[in-house]
C-alpha cells in the first residue's frame, strides 16, 4: 500500500465477493468514467440469504499495510450506481483493532459517475466491533467497498449493482479537490 496507489481495473487485482458467489466481480470493457478504453469493475449483489446476496467487494493483497506510515488519510473512488435504490456506500478496513467503516456516503438510483471521498482518519472512522482504529489502519488486512445504510462491514442484502474505477489511496480530502482543479484549469488552458 502507497499513497496515491490508484486502481484502475486493467484486471480483476485481487477484488472479490467471497466464494462461491453466484454474481462475482467482474471487469466491464469501456465502462469507466472515460468511456472507451477506461475499464470498471461491476460489482452485483442479487439480495438472497445465500451467497452472492450483499454489495459488497473486497481486496486483502494490493490495498492492505500500514494506511498511517504511508500517510494515507482517505480513499477516493469514482461510483456509479446501477440500481433502483440510493445506495448508501462506505468503505470498511480490518486490522490488528479490529472491524471499522467509514460515514456512508449517499450515491442515488441510476446515477451517472460521481467521484466519492471516504475519509480514513481515526477519529472519523466508526467502530464495526473494533476497538482501535488506529491500530487498524497501522496493519490493514482487508479494504472493503459496500453498500450499507447502517454501521456493518458485512454489506447489505439487497437486489442491486455499482460501477467502481479509479480508487486511489490521498493524503487528505481536499487532495481529490485540488486534484480536481487542477486538471480544469488544464483542460481550459488547452482550449
Amino acid at each position: 500500500m502507497t499513497l496515491n496507489q490508484i486502481e484502475d481495473f486493467s484486471g480483476i487485482h485481487a477484488w472479490s465477493s467471497g466464494d462461491p458467489n453466484p454474481n462475482p466481480p467482474v471487469i466491464q470493457p469501456d465502462a469507466g468514467p472515460l468511456g472507451s478504453g477506461d475499464n470498471a469493475l461491476r460489482v452485483s449483489s442479487n439480495g438472497g440469504t445465500g451467497a452472492g446476496g450483499r454489495l459488497i467487494v473486497f481486496n486483502e493483497t494490493l490495498w492492505t499495510g500500514d494506511y498511517t506510515a504511508a500517510g494515507i488519510l482517505s480513499l477516493a473512488a469514482d461510483l456509479r450506481n446501477l440500481g433502483t435504490n440510493m445506495l448508501s456506500m462506505r468503505v470498511a478496513v480490518n486490522g490488528p483493532g479490529g472491524w471499522f467503516v467509514t460515514a456512508a456516503t449517499p450515491v442515488t438510483a441510476f446515477s451517472g459517475w460521481t467521484n466519492q471521498v471516504f475519509d480514513l482518519r481515526p477519529a472519523a472512522l466508526v467502530s464495526a466491533g473494533g476497538a482501535d482504529a488506529s491500530a487498524t489502519l497501522a496493519a490493514v488486512s482487508e479494504l472493503r467497498i459496500l453498500h450499507s445504510p447502517v454501521v456493518d462491514y458485512r454489506g447489505a442484502r439487497v437486489s442491486s449493482g455499482f460501477m467502481l474505477d479509479n480508487v486511489r489511496a490521498i493524503p487528505e480530502p481536499s487532495a481529490v479537490m485540488v486534484f480536481g482543479l487542477a486538471a480544469m484549469a488544464g483542460f481550459f488552458r488547452k482550449r
